[in-house]
């Protein structure tokens, strides 16, 4: 379950700037390679949460397309079960 914390950050401008400077440098999924103007759902991934709000946006954060960001976190639940 997500924490209000989370739930507010993730509607900041604060998160909307980060998320956008990650697409602006990944330009395509980082999974599957598939160029964003081909994706309908564009998502930033949070690949630690340890500096949430304090993201390094070089090394906290990839964009996905909503496909592949459905299966990494369905691994990830998969390996915590």
């Amino acid at each position: 379950m997500q924490s209000e914390e989370y739930k507010k950050y993730m509607r900041s401008d604060r998160w909307k700037a980060k998320k956008q400077e990650r697409i602006d440098i990944d330009k395509a999924c980082v999974m599957c390679g598939r160029p964003l103007d081909k994706i309908r759902s564009i998502q930033v991934h949070h690949v630690t949460y340890e500096r949430l709000g304090h993201e390094n946006v070089m090394t906290d954060l990839c964009t996905l397309c909503g496909s592949c960001h459905k299966k990494i976190h369905n691994y990830y639940n998969r390996k915590r079960a």
